[in-house]
């Protein structure tokens, strides 16, 4: 199962694509649960390829620069 998101850089507003594998044994992603948005891993660091600031310190900062979000088994 894995996660892509379109996401909107607030600080540069450059525009990207991330995804991330829920596998290797590590926290599944959680998606359909509370708003929708699923779980965000937040100890590893998700930068802006234009800016290198981080976009994932807490995962309320992260959903609120995420535009779109695909989900895959």
């Amino acid at each position: 199962m894995g996660t892509a998101y379109t996401i909107r850089c607030k600080h540069c507003g450059a525009r990207f694509n991330h995804s991330t594998d829920g596998g290797f044994g590590f926290l599944p992603h959680c998606i359909g649960c509370g708003d929708g948005r699923g779980y965000v891993e937040t100890q590893v660091a998700i930068r802006c390829p234009a800016c290198h600031r981080r976009l994932n310190a807490t995962s309320e900062e992260f959903n609120e620069q995420v535009e779109v979000t695909y989900s895959w088994d």
